[in-house]
Parts: C-alpha cells; structure tokens; sequence
C-alpha cells in the first residue's frame, strides 16, 4: 500500500446537509461522511480500499447509523518479547560495540532489559515473553536438555518479578512443519520428520521452563517466523493441551508460509490472538493506520520485537537503540493517548479477553428515554463499544460507560441486561 500509492477516494464536493466524519490528511476530500435521509440517515465512505487493515474504519462509519450503536471489543493491549529468555543469540553486534562498548550479553543486562523495565513502569505494560531453548537446528534426533540455565533463570526471573509471563516459542528455532511444506528460496529452516518429533519437542521445552522457572504459568504460543504449518497447527490442537492459545500474524502475508490469524477461537478451543504491529517503527504510516484500525474495530493492540532486533539491519540495528527506543516511545504515547482506557495484559489474559469477546452477541432496543442492551453468552463481564448518536447517555444499570471521545464510549458489561438512560435534550 505504501510502496506503490494510488487514489482511491473519489473528488467531491459535499452540501450543507452532510456532516464530515474524517478528512484526508490534506484536509481536502471528505472520507467519511453522515447525512439525513428520509426519515432515517445515511452514511458514506469514501476511501475506496477494503482490505483487512481499514475494516476498523468501516465499523466505525456503521456504527454512525441509528440511534445508538453497540459492539462487543476486546479491550487489551499485549506485548511479546520473542525468543526471550534463550541463550544469547549469535549475530554481529558491531553496532551495540559501537554506541556501548559492550558485548551483546552486557547490552542486554545493562542497557535493553532496564530500559524495558521503565517503559513497563510508566506505561504499565507486562511483557509476555516467548522462551527458546537452543538455537539448534537438529530436529530428527531426540531433544536434548539445555545445560546452560543462567540466562533462562536470570532474565525469566525478572520478567515474571515485573508480573509478566512466559509462553512458547519453540525447543529450538524450526517453525512446526513436515516433510510436506515446500519453503522455497524464502527460508533455510530444517523440517521435522514427523509428527512424533514435533510433540516430543514442545514437551522438552514446556518441562525445560517448568524445571528452571517453577513459578511461570504458560499457555501461550508464538510460532517462529510466524511459520506454523496445518498439520502443526492440528497437533497443536490434539496433542499439545499445555497450549491454550497463538499469537502469530494478524495481516496477510504475500507468502503462503506464515500462520495468519484473525481473533477468535478455533473448532478446537485453542484461542487465536495475532500479533499486529512490531518493533520500533510503528509509527509509519501503514502500521499507525493498522493500530488505529484495530482499535475502532477490536479495541486491542498487540505488539512484539526481539531481544536481537539490534544485531539485524533490517530491524533497527544501524540505526541503534536509543533510534529503536524513541520509536517505540512514540508508539506507546500515542496508545495512552488515543486508548487511555485500554487494558495492558499478558499474552494468557488478552486471550481470555479474546475468548470473552468471540461468544458476546447483542441486541438493543430504543425509546425516548432508554437504551436497553441485551448480551448472549456473556460470562463475568463483556466489554462493548457504544456509540450515542441521537441522545447523551445517562445512568447505567447493569454495566458503566467510559467516554473515549465525542460520543463514542467503551462500555463494560456486568449483566446481560444493561440499560442506559438516554438524555434527549440535545446530541451527545
């Protein structure tokens, strides 16, 4: 979308009727607009693209209809630190010797993890780390227990003492597939045999981390490279019961290789919770638009990066940490700003917010002086988006409403009858 820029919004000109919901960033051409018609009304979207990373501005514009409009949400943001704790990767780390004079263990103890530790102060993150094993790419022989446990313990230790979590990522870094999956010129990466070896190698690593940190509870799993075939993602399902839910890719991929995931929960109760946005330039445009994007549609955001993104120039080594650092700053400023309300949560409890959100229905009745919400299948609360188009929400019965702004609201749910005085004596 950015690499090759085309315009899609048609050039109009709008009467007095019609109300201006979003403008283009030139402040030229009208996006989304509102307008009376009949006896109802009318909204128009004037983008011209629907693909998966703007569906959150049409849900959005629908929900500018009617009198009231409500949708269950996620309502969590979650943060994955890949391959985190593991040994210490190999890689060059000339750029880390060139701004610290250190080598890449010392960066990491002295330098990354302290700086993580204060953004996860000031913004309340907990980290869910995803633990590796070994680096190995022996994938037909049996696992063989890692020996060297001071990174695991050290590292793992201060996550969980920041009230983190520790998920999956692998035994080693061989993305779960057979003989069967063709990777082409795209990846180096060593199949596994069978379905046996595969098994046999997530049980070594979930009884790895439960010998070196008895007191991490895991649930989650971040396949390597996003790369989870079929048949890995079935034993996963079957096989696997420690693994209660994916974290994986949540945009399409112009391969075939990555597990692109959409929130929900699969046939076989494993939770999917794709991972949105990554690293420190989340704020390009393409991935600011897929942040806000989500956030009208799930209000969810879900990030990661890697302990070794600074020994890879793809990912920010060259321009160094402290570049990396203030990327990833902005980001988090932006997320308070725009989403104050949203609920910073590890890998398990997104998922469960996930669960929370795939089973909620709802259905709304109106009068002149209420709006009377219905929910199926909540279980100990729900959270919605509300919009009050016509009337000014008063008290709330059965739930209680946060403004996030104008006259959109985040609703949380404690009843399945939740009924919300409406004020009509002018618009919210």
């Amino acid at each position: 979308m950015l690499s090759n820029p085309f315009k899609s919004s048609l050039s109009v000109s709008l009467n007095d009727r019609a109300q201006v919901k979003a403008i283009s960033s030139n402040g030229r051409t009208p996006l989304i607009w509102s307008t009376s018609v009949n006896s109802g009304s009318a909204v128009v979207c004037n983008i011209g693209i629907y693909d998966k990373v703007l569906r959150g501005f049409y849900a959005s514009a629908f929900s500018l209809l009617g009198s009231a409009t409500a949708y269950p949400v996620i309502n969590s943001a979650a943060f994955y630190l890949d391959d985190f704790p593991s040994p210490v990767p190999s890689g060059n780390g000339k750029y880390i010797k060139r701004d610290y004079n250190m080598s890449i263990s010392e960066f990491y103890s002295q330098v990354w993890w302290p700086d993580l530790t204060k953004l996860a102060e000031r913004y309340g993150i907990r980290f869910t780390g995803v633990m590796i094993e070994n680096y190995g790419d022996d994938t037909k022989s049996d696992p063989v227990r890692q020996t060297d446990n001071a990174q695991f313990e050290y590292f793992g230790g201060l996550l969980l003492q920041q009230n983190g979590e520790i998920g999956y990522h692998g035994y080693n870094h061989q993305p779960l597939v057979l003989p069967n999956t063709d990777y082409g010129n795209e990846y180096t990466y060593v199949k596994w045999p069978n379905r046996k070896a595969i098994v046999d190698s997530l049980n070594e690593l979930i009884a790895f981390q439960k010998a070196v940190l008895p007191a991490a509870t895991s649930s989650v799993y971040v396949p390597p490279s996003n790369i989870l075939s079929s048949e890995g993602r079935q034993i996963i399902g079957e096989d696997v019961p420690q693994i209660r839910a994916i974290a994986s890719m949540f945009l399409p991929a112009d391969s075939s290789l990555p597990y692109v995931q959409e929130f929900g929960v699969a046939s076989d109760g494993v939770v999917e919770a794709p991972r949105i946005v990554s690293g420190s330039m989340v704020g390009d445009t393409y991935m600011r638009l897929v942040a806000v994007s989500e956030l009208n549609m799930h209000y969810v955001s879900s990030h990661f990066m890697h302990p070794d993104d600074l020994l890879d120039e793809d990912r920010g080594a060259k321009e160094g940490w402290e570049t990396y650092r203030k990327g990833l700053e902005d980001y988090l400023d932006w997320l308070e700003q725009s989403a104050p309300s949203i609920r910073m949560q590890t890998g398990t409890e997104c998922a469960a917010a996930v669960q929370r959100f795939s089973g909620l229905t709802v259905s709304m009745t109106t009068s002149d002086d209420s709006w009377d919400l219905h929910l199926g299948n909540l279980t100990d609360q729900g959270w919605l988006m509300f919009r009050a188009n016509n009337g000014t929400p008063g008290r709330v019965r059965g739930g209680s409403l946060t403004k996030l702004t104008g006259n959109l609201y985040l609703l949380k749910a404690t009843s399945a009858t939740v009924h919300i005085e409406r004020k009509t004596g002018g618009e919210a």
